[in-house]
Parts: C-alpha cells; sequence; structure tokens
C-alpha cells in the first residue's frame, strides 16, 4: 500500500530511512487523500492574573493536585491504538504508584525481551536484561544497534572489522613484537603497520561493545610499539651492515640497541600483567594501561633515532657515523629526559646506552693523553732517543715525517658534554704526549704503566660517593660490591684473574657444554645486564652530583688532571735549564740566539755583518780592516795607495752605491751571488760565535762551567740564504742596488731541533726574516749617513763652493737625517727589541717560580700557550716598527723617509765624484729635502694622533735605552703602546710640531 503525501508536507526529514520512489500507482489503486489532523500545541503558558503572585502558596497548590491526579504514561497519539489492552477492561484498575511498584518487583523471565532481528542469530545472549538502555546490553547487541541506526558505518568506502576481545588481543600481541597479524601487516614503503585487506578503503576495526573512536584509542599504543620497533630493527640492520666501517663507536651503537631491542621484546612477550594488583584480570585495557612505560620508552628511541611514528622514510634524518655526534645526541637525550623527570625505565636505558657506546671513544681519548697505559713504544723511542743525542746530524740523515703534519691530525673537535676545562687542555695535552716522545722518550710519564684505570660512567650513589673521595671504579666489568670491597686502604688488581676468564672453559669436564660459548647465550647475558642495570638504577642523581653536568665533572676529572700534568711535564722539558752538555731543548738558550743574531743585538754579529754587507767610506778609499780581507784575498788586492775618480774610468762610469760595501760591487751584477759571498758571510757567522762565545754562555749557563749543547750547534742551525723576490713593474727595486729594498734577497734562516718547532715555527722564524730585512735597511741608511759626514768633513773642499745656501741647506739636512736615524735606531734596537724580548726572556726564567709579581710570572699552561706568547711577542715588535699589514700607510711614510735620506746621500756622492753638476744637484737636493721634512712632519701627526687615540700621552712612559746603566724595566713595552716612546724620540720638543703649524 503507498501513502501519498502533500506538498505542504514534503519536508519532513527522513534521516536513517533510504527515499521512497516517486512511483505513480495505477488508477484502481489510487485513494482519496485525506487531510492529515493538524498538531496541537503541547504547553501552553496561561495567563498571568492581575493580582499579586505568591510563589510558596502556588506551589503548595501544584503539590496537591499532583497528588490527586493519577500517574498515567502517556504514549503518543500515534501509538493509542496499538497499546490498548482489551484485556484491561476486565481488570480492576491500579493506581500509579502500584502500577511503578508491581514492575518493580515482577519477575521477567529467563529470556530478554527486546526484540530484533539481531536475536535470530544463534550467538545472540537471551538471557534476561535487568535495564531497558541498549548501552547497557551484551556488547555484540550493541555493537548491532550501532550498526544500524549510524549510517556512516554502512558507506562502502569505510571497512569496518568488527572483532572480539579475544582476537584482537592475539593479534595486538603479535603486532607489538614487530610481526604481522590477520589483522595488521607491515607496508614497508611507509614503514607502519596497517589493516590487512582495506586496500584503497578507510579500514576500522570495532571491538565488541565500543565504537571506532574507541576501538581507535585502544589499537593505536600497541600499533605505535610495533611500528617504532619495527622502524628500530630495520635501522639497526642497516647499522649492522656498515658499523665496520664506521669504526669501534658505531658497533657499540649498534650492539647497545641491539641489546635494548632484544630486552623490550622479552618485556612485551609477557605482555599480561598477570602480577599487577591493579589489574586482575587480563582484560585489554589492562594491557593497554601496562603497555605506556613501552609506548613511552620507544617513542624516547625513535626520536633518538630520527624514527618518528609521524615521519615517512624521506623524512628521516642522515645517520652521521662520527662518535662526536652519535654521543653528544645520547647525552642531550638523556639530560633531556632527566630534566623532564621522565620514567626511571627510560632514564636508566638512555644512561646504558651511554655508558656502553662511549667506552671505545673514552678509551681511545684517555690513550691519546697517555692515560692508563704505557703510551712509548720502542720504536718511536729509539727514534726519539736519535733525535735527543745527536739531533742535528740525525735529521739530514732520517727523514722523518713532519711533526706539523702529525700534529694537524689530532682532532679538537669533542662531545659538546665534555666540561670546558677538559676542551680548554685535551687538544694540547694530546700534542704534548706527540711531543714528548720525541723530545725525551725516557720520561717517567712515558716509562712507566699507569694504574689509574679507565675512564667509564658510574651510575649508583655509592660509586658516586667513592669518586667524589678520590677512589675512581677500576675496569669495565666491575661491580659495585666488587668495587666497595677493595675501597682503600688497599686496592686489588683483578686484571689477572679476567684475562683467565675464557680459558676457564679448558676447566670444565668433558662433555660438558658452556652456555656462554653461543652467541645466543652472550646475547642473553647482555639482555640481563641491561635488565641489572635498570634494577639497581637510582631514580635520581644524588646529592653531591645533582645534574647530568656535574656527574660528568666528576666521571671525567682524573683525565683532566691528568692532562694538565702532561702538559707541564712538557713545558718543564723547555723550559727548566739542565747542567747536561746534551741539552738541545733549552727554548731560554734558541731565544738567545734567535736575539743576537735575527735581531742583530749581539755587538760582534753585528759589527762583522756590517763590515761584509755595508762601508762608510767615500768613494776611492780602501777598507784595510782584517775581517775584509776574507773575500778580498781571493782576488788581486789592489793599492793600499789612494786612487781618484780621474785614474779609474771604469768606477767612474759606475753608480755609487753609498753604504754598501764596494766589494758587493766588484761583479757588477745584482745581486752579488756567488760563493764569495757566501764563504764570507758564513765566516761573519763562525767568527762572531768564536768571539762573542763567553757572553752568550754567561747568559745561558745557569750556574754550570759547561758549555751549551745549544752554542755549540750554534754555527749549524744558523745561516743566510737567498730568497727569490718578485719581478716587474714596481716590484724590482731589489734588483737596483741604489734602492733601500737592495738587500732584501739576502735573509738569515734558523734551524731549530725537531721538537723545538713546536715553540719555533715556520710562521715565527718569517715574522724574525722581516724584522732582519727591516734592519739591513737601516743599517744601509746609518751607513749612507755617516758616508755624507765624510764627504762633507772637508773644509777646504766642500760639495758647494760657490752656492752657500745649498751648503748650509746641506749641512742642516745631515744633523735632521742623522739625528732621525739614530734615535730610530735606538727606538728598535732599546724600546722595541731589548724593551720586549727582555722581559719575555725573564718571563721564561721565572716560570714555576712563586714570585709577588703575578704579572709578570704569569705561568704558561702548555707549549703552545708559550708558542702563541712567543709569536705575540714577535707581532709587537713588528707593531713598534710599523711592519704590520695594518700599518701599510704609516709604515710607507717610514718608508718613504728613509729612502730619501738614502736617495739624498746618493746624490751627495754623485756630486762629490763629480759626476752631477753643482747647480743640478743644488735643486735635486732642495726637492728631496723639502719631502723628507713632509715625510716627518706627517709621521709625526700620525703618530700624535695614535698616541691620543689609545691615550699613551697619558700615561706614566720611561724611555728605555735614554739612560745608560739604568734598570730596564720587566713590563714589555708592547707593540702599539712603544710608538709614543717614538714620537717622543722623533718630536720631543714638539718641533715637527710646530714647523706644520
Amino acid at each position: 500500500m503507498f501513502h501519498g503525501y502533500s506538498n505542504e508536507f514534503n519536508t519532513f526529514p527522513m534521516d536513517g530511512f533510504e527515499p521512497i520512489d516517486d512511483t505513480v500507482p495505477p488508477d484502481d489503486m489510487r485513494v482519496p487523500l485525506l487531510t492529515l489532523p493538524p498538531l496541537a500545541r503541547q504547553f501552553f503558558v496561561p495567563e498571568l492574573t492581575d493580582k499579586p503572585q505568591n510563589p510558596i502558596m502556588d506551589t503548595l497548590k501544584r503539590a496537591l493536585e499532583l497528588k490527586s491526579t493519577p500517574l498515567l504514561f502517556k504514549f503518543p497519539r500515534e501509538l493509542e491504538s496499538l497499546a490498548v489492552d482489551t484485556s484491561l477492561d476486565s481488570r480492576p484498575q491500579k493506581s500509579s504508584s502500584e502500577f511503578w511498584r508491581d514492575a518493580l518487583t515482577r519477575n521477567l523471565g529467563i529470556r530478554n525481551k527486546a526484540l530484533s532481528w539481531d536475536r535470530l542469530r544463534p550467538s545472540h545472549p537471551s538471557q534476561a536484561s535487568s535495564t531497558g538502555f541498549l548501552s547497557e546490553q551484551d556488547d555484540l547487541v550493541f555493537a548491532a544497534a550501532r550498526y544500524h541506526t549510524n549510517l556512516r558505518l554502512r558507506d562502502p568506502t569505510i571497512d569496518m572489522m568488527y572483532v572480539t576481545q579475544s582476537n584482537i588481543f592475539n593479534a595486538l600481541k603479535m603486532t607489538v613484537l614487530g610481526t604481522s597479524s590477520v589483522y595488521f601487516t607491515w607496508n614497508s614503503a611507509t614503514e607502519r603497520f596497517v589493516q590487512a585487506g582495506v586496500e584503497d578503503k578507510t579500514g576500522y576495526i570495532l571491538i565488541d561493545g565500543k565504537d571506532e573512536v574507541v576501538s581507535q584509542s585502544l589499537i593505536s599504543r600497541f600499533i605505535t610499539i610495533g611500528t617504532l620497533l619495527r622502524r628500530l630493527e630495520t635501522f639497526l640492520t642497516s647499522l649492522r651492515a656498515r658499523s665496520a666501517r664506521y669504526g669501534p663507536t658505531v658497533h657499540a651503537y649498534a650492539h647497545a640497541l641491539a641489546t635494548i631491542i632484544a630486552h623490550l621484546r622479552q618485556l612485551l612477550a609477557k605482555c599480561l600483567p598477570v602480577n599487577d594488583p591493579l589489574f586482575p584480570q587480563s582484560t585489554l585495557t589492562g594491557v593497554w594501561k601496562h603497555s605506556e612505560i613501552y609506548e613511552e620508552t620507544f617513542v624516547a628511541l625513535a626520536e633518538l633515532y630520527g624514527r618518528d611514528e609521524q615521519k615517512i622514510p624521506e623524512e628521516y634524518p642522515t645517520f652521521d657515523p662520527s662518535p662526536v655526534t652519535l654521543l653528544s645526541s645520547i647525552y642531550s637525550h638523556l639530560e633531556r629526559h632527566i630534566e623532564r623527570q621522565s620514567p626511571r625505565t627510560i632514564i636508566a636505558i638512555f644512561a646504558f646506552m651511554l655508558t656502553h657506546v662511549s667506552h671505545d671513544y673514552l678509551q681511545q681519548i684517555s690513550r691519546s693523553v697517555g692515560y692508563g697505559t704505557d703510551s712509548v713504544k720502542k720504536s718511536s723511542r729509539g727514534r726519539s732517543e736519535a733525535l735527543n743525542r745527536n739531533s742535528f746530524e740525525d735529521e739530514d740523515e732520517e727523514h722523518e715525517e713532519d711533526i706539523f703534519d702529525i700534529l694537524e691530525r689530532v682532532g679538537e673537535t669533542f662531545p659538546e658534554f665534555f666540561p670546558r676545562r677538559l676542551l680548554d687542555i685535551l687538544p694540547a695535552a694530546q700534542k704534548s704526549l706527540i711531543l714528548l716522545e720525541r723530545a725525551q722518550p725516557d720520561h717517567p710519564m712515558l716509562q712507566r704503566t699507569m694504574t689509574q684505570g679507565t675512564i667509564q660512567w658510574f651510575w649508583t650513589e655509592s660509586l658516586i660517593e667513592a669518586a667524589w673521595k678520590g677512589y675512581y671504579p677500576g675496569g669495565r666489568s666491575e661491580t659495585a660490591d666488587e668495587f666497595n670491597g677493595r675501597l682503600p686502604p688497599s686496592v686489588k688488581d683483578s686484571n689477572v684473574d679476567q684475562e683467565l676468564a675464557i680459558f676457564r672453559i679448558f676447566d670444565m669436564e668433558p662433555g660438558a657444554n658452556s652456555a656462554t660459548s653461543t652467541a645466543l647465550a652472550k646475547t642473553q647475558t647482555m639482555i640481563q645486564s641491561l635488565q641489572s642495570f635498570v634494577d639497581v638504577f637510582p631514580i635520581s642523581l644524588p646529592s653531591i652530583t645533582p645534574t647530568l653536568s656535574h656527574l660528568t665533572s666528576l666521571v671525567l676529572a682524573p683525565l683532566v688532571d691528568h692532562a694538565s700534568t702532561l702538559s707541564a711535564a712538557l713545558l718543564a722539558i723547555f723550559l727548566t735549564p739542565s747542567s747536561s752538555t746534551q741539552d738541545t731543548l733549552n727554548f731560554e738558550a734558541h731565544l738567545t740566539l734567535l736575539r743576537s743574531y735575527l735581531l742583530l743585538t749581539s755587538p760582534p754579529f753585528k759589527s762583522r755583518l756590517a763590515a761584509a754587507l755595508f762601508s762608510d767610506k767615500t768613494a776611492g778609499e780602501v777598507d784595510n780592516k782584517a775581517h775584509g780581507v776574507a773575500i778580498r784575498s781571493l782576488r788581486r788586492r789592489p793599492s793600499s795607495k789612494k786612487t781618484t775618480c780621474d785614474e779609474n774610468p771604469a768606477e767612474q762610469q759606475r753608480a755609487w752605491a753609498v753604504g754598501l760595501a764596494p766589494s758587493l760591487l766588484e761583479r757588477e751584477t745584482w745581486p752579488p751571488v756567488g760563493a764569495d759571498l757566501s764563504y764570507f758571510l758564513r765566516t761573519v757567522i763562525v767568527d762572531s760565535i768564536d768571539d762573542g762565545w763567553s757572553g752568550i754562555s754567561e747568559e745561558c749557563e745557569k750556574g754550570e762551567n759547561v758549555k751549551s749543547r745549544v752554542l755549540e750547534e750554534a754555527e749549524y742551525r744558523l745561516g743566510f740564504a737567498i730568497r727569490d723576490l718578485p719581478t716587474g713593474s714596481g716590484r724590482d727595486k731589489w734588483l737596483n742596488p741604489l734602492s733601500i729594498e737592495a738587500l732584501d734577497f739576502l735573509y738569515m734562516d734558523y734551524k731549530p731541533p725537531a721538537a723545538l718547532e713546536v715553540l719555533i715555527t715556520p710562521d715565527i722564524l718569517s715574522k724574525y726574516k722581516r724584522v732582519f730585512a727591516f734592519i739591513l735597511r737601516l743599517m744601509r741608511v746609518e751607513h749612507a749617513v755617516t758616508s755624507l759626514f765624510r764627504m762633507t768633513r772637508s773644509p777646504t773642499q766642500p760639495l758647494f763652493p760657490t752656492l752657500t745656501p745649498s751648503r748650509k741647506a746641506l749641512f742642516y739636512f745631515r744633523f735632521v737625517a742623522q739625528s732621525f736615524v739614530s734615535n730610530f735606531s735606538a727606538y728598535v734596537f732599546d724600546t722595541v727589541i731589548s724593551g720586549n724580548f727582555n722581559p719575555f726572556l725573564t718571563r721564561l726564567s721565572m716560570h714555576g717560580k712563586d714570585e709577588n709579581e703575578s704579572e709578570v710570572n704569569a705561568s704558561f699552561s702548555d707549549v703552545f700557550a708559550l708558542a702563541k706568547s712567543h709569536s705575540a711577542l714577535l707581532d709587537d715588535i713588528l707593531t713598534a716598527c710599523l711592519l704590520r699589514s695594518g700599518q701599510r700607510a704609516v709604515g710607507e711614510v717610514l718608508r718613504s723617509a728613509l729612502e730619501l735620506i738614502l736617495e739624498f746621500t746618493v746624490i751627495a756622492g754623485q756630486l762629490y765624484r763629480g759626476r752631477v753638476a753643482e747647480y743640478e744637484a743644488a735643486t735635486l737636493l732642495e726637492d728631496i729635502s723639502k719631502k723628507f721634512f713632509s715625510r716627518v712632519t706627517t709621521l709625526t701627526k700620525v703618530l700624535r694622533g695614535l698616541a691620543d687615540k689609545n691615550g699613551l700621552s697619558e700615561r706614566t712612559m720611561l724611555l728605555q735605552g735614554s739612560m745608560p746603566g739604568a734598570e730596564t724595566p720587566r713590563k714589555p713595552t708592547g707593540g702599539a703602546d712603544a710608538l709614543y716612546h717614538l714620537l717622543i724620540r722623533l718630536d720631543l720638543g714638539e718641533y715637527w710640531m710646530a714647523s706644520r703649524q
């Protein structure tokens, strides 16, 4: 039968039903459409009367009316006919109270009265229920009712699967172990467990009596555990395939992860909290609650390895096999969990991982500084002994690897949890061990076998308190009970028993099986070790090490102390004077040689070198001093009679390089390289060492009348050499003997012992050579000014016989130039070199001594700090001489002033030899004088500006060298600070300042 509806009522909601097709019935089946009755109002609000309201009385009246009215259940009008019971007419009427009382106490029978199609299935429960709510019925009954009322569950794109609690529990037990089950399978593309058989649909698994939200909430925890476990196993498989190439730290990293996974898998296999009093029954909710700690553990491990559940395989981070990165990552995660107060199990697992993964790395760091092992091998010892006994000869005969190449291979990157003090001294200590093996292989720190034990982590309160008192665990496998039994005063050495433990298998009876020989037993042993580690792990760190950083400092404290001792031992070898004739490592003696020769502070060497390279004689004069015989004896000695310029036409045509020795120009080529120059310069070194032996030996010897081995080898370590300088436009001035750069091709080299190369580096030697070249330029100008005095000393033959003003200007320039050069030379040797070098030597001699003036007696932490101080000393000297690259502008002004003086003397020499007319020379000399005065004025102006900028003029400065016999100040003059001394020497009366104004 079909029912028709008018258009007026065709908008009734049809939720829950399929729409009715608009089928038109035949004419014979049509019935007239009746108008539906109107809907009556279900309530009304009575009109208020116009009188005062009395709520109390109205409430009492309403209560009386309710008592007098029977309470009958009112059915809707549509159901009144269905609810009419014809038998009620013959039954006596009951009051409402009796009706509900009978309904409560009547017997419902033994069968369920709920009527539905689901009742036809055999498994439908037939037992009567005491409630009428479907949600309180059997789980399957409620699930069937939800299925018929929720249309979304019948969506073809949604795949619903109804499972019982026992079935889903068995499936989830396999899933948490990382194995596919009938309901969940592993998707290798996304690396996660997905619902089986769903394909492109959206799948839901509904547990008995629970909707998809509750079911998914219960299942998600187990899916997360299984997914993360499987991801970690996949990562472990790929890591094991590469761990052999990455070294022991990565291998330990993989082994620790395998142990943790095996341990957690064993705990998950038990799954049911049988002995848990909170969950006496093995329900799914109980297992879900019991698995919470495992989910947190796997989430923490996945975060460490970058395998979070939300990430897809393409988002996994690239694995970095560096031990520093691995250990820093583990430490940072452990520290984060300690700060968050995560469960003790998670903290213990991360501590276990840090302990085992860092073991090999900590031993490697310990060996790199000689801690706990005998770090000296016989091969390296023999090589180092030869270097110490006859260092110079063996350095030539035997080619050894460059010490700087060895030191560069020493890593300077360490885990971030290393204390700051250890990071500061560890690189220096590692390099100090290499240098100590080369410098003194028989040193006590290298000969004896260390008994400090090994650096390892400890976590229990008893071990931490013992370490706080200075007693550290001695081995990796030592337990807390064994360690407590060996506390002072007695200390046991169990290394022998541990080494013989591997031979216990031979003590067993024939046919007996050693369980420890199988890989499975070893894995089980590691799992038991992890379980024991977790069981004894404290809930919190003790009060003496409240944070992980404090514990780290305590664990690494022995390594810090040993590194400091090692660096101090090497430093003492270089700074402690020795009376032995085989001592070649006295750093102070080597510095004395460098100062005497490369900085030309030795009077015998400076005078002989000046005689070899320079001359203050006028043209035509012959120097017959004894030190000039060496080179000229190889040629025909010219007549001692003074020859004039007119008697030697070749000499007249050749330019006179004022200030240079005439012997350097005999070949008529520049630079004058050859065997003559090499022989003569070598003679200068040998003769100056012999002449100045007593003075230097007194400075180097400390209370012993034994010649220092350093002085014996000085003539072999010092030597002159010729460098290749660039050529081209504006860069070939060194090819002109008239230029101030004429001697830049010549430099002096020094070859220190191999063990001292770290203190006298090639970079430091290059700074010495720059100062040496600068001093040669200064000495050239000094001798040129002296030659100018010789040229103008004759009152009967003046350079300007007819031009009196030019002659007076010449005398004035001669005085100013001589004053400028002499003051600047005294400044270089007295203020710059002596003022910086002498306090540094004093500081070396006072190292380790108890002095009140800590400002000067600042001890060096290691040899590398000493090398930095040595380099800083040369930097100050270069700065004070205006030779640094940052002082190029003002340094060019100084160089130009010196060059103008040399150019002035060259023109005066040409005038002296008659090569230039008097009036031409007057004009040239006048131009040079103006330029020189301008350069000096600019120089003093710049120096005044630097002094005012740095506040040097307000300080109390002591002029070194101005008072003969005065005690040299122990405070170094410095670099930029010394420029104020130069300003005072050049412009004490502010002459140049007044002339500028």
